[in-house]
């Protein structure tokens, strides 16, 4: 970005980074070379601006300045590149701490991958699903890091980058977005025991329940719910009895992972998708 302004020095944080003063407000400078020859409370008024971070509290702040110290100055200029190909390539706005939580992902993701360490992703499939664009984006960022960086990321870390997009995109949080792949993954489980079947993560049906416990979750997180249709649920619950109790069952499991009230709403629309596993299940 084009500037004329000028900004007084608070922090030095490598050649590439400073953090100044913005009207009373301290933010985050990057641009190449920005930081040379700087000195605290320094005035500067650089032409031009690859970027500006606002990080909103003094803990935030503090943690990137920590980071950076784990850091190197080549290390830093790919991060931003990466967190520069996530904004031009997503039709929304990115939050600012996009930069934290993405820098202390890579920095400690390379650590793991020097000392031979994998974690392993068992959501990779439900992330894709649920979050296919920002699965798209991370899928080339990670593929740009490899060849910037020279190393070779395992595929899981494309997941773990698409939960840091869409988090920075959405305003949630990781735990949040964990808690919706818990739920999947134990309303899986008891789907599976008590149909007797093992559901093909492939499917449309899986896709769609992907999909379905996903807006569950976040109606439930919000204290959300819809109308009843008892005359609707009483159908169900006389044609496909064993596909309803399974569905009570994970209507009671989400309350527990949650801790939260699950609208009796959500039973209609939790047995028919059910049911399609069951049907799925027997015209094989």
């Amino acid at each position: 970005m084009d500037t004329n302004e000028q900004f007084s020095v608070i922090k030095v944080l490598n050649n590439n980074a400073v953090i100044v003063d913005d009207q009373g407000d301290e933010v985050i400078l990057i641009q190449k070379g920005i930081g040379f020859n700087v000195k605290v409370n320094d005035i500067i008024s650089p032409p031009e601006i690859d970027k500006m971070y606002r990080l909103s509290t003094v803990r935030d702040r503090q943690r990137y300045e920590n980071l950076m110290q784990l850091s190197n100055e080549s290390l830093n200029r790919v991060i931003i590149d990466a967190i520069n190909y996530i904004q031009t390539h997503h039709n929304q706005q990115v939050d600012d701490r996009i930069i934290l939580s993405l820098t202390d992902h890579i920095i400690f993701a390379l650590k793991r991958l020097e000392d031979g360490l994998t974690i392993r992703n068992p959501f990779s499939k439900e992330i894709e699903l649920l979050y296919p664009m920002e699965f798209k984006i991370a899928k080339t960022v990670i593929e740009k890091l490899n060849q910037q960086l020279k190393v070779n990321f395992p595929d899981e870390e494309v997941g773990f980058i698409t939960l840091h997009i869409h988090s920075a995109i959405n305003h949630s949080t990781i735990g949040q977005m964990h808690q919706i792949n818990e739920v999947i993954q134990k309303s899986i489980q008891i789907i599976e025991h008590d149909l007797q079947i093992e559901i093909d993560k492939d499917s449309l049906s899986y896709a769609r329940f992907v999909r379905h416990i996903s807006f569950v979750v976040q109606r439930v997180q919000n204290n959300e719910g819809y109308e009843r249709s008892n005359h609707l649920e009483n159908v169900l619950k006389q044609q496909y009895p064993l596909c309803y109790n399974i569905a009570v069952k994970i209507m009671k499991a989400i309350q527990t992972l949650l801790n939260k009230e699950v609208y009796a709403s959500e039973l209609v629309y939790l047995t028919m998708h059910i049911q399609q596993f069951h049907m799925d299940s027997t015209s094989v």
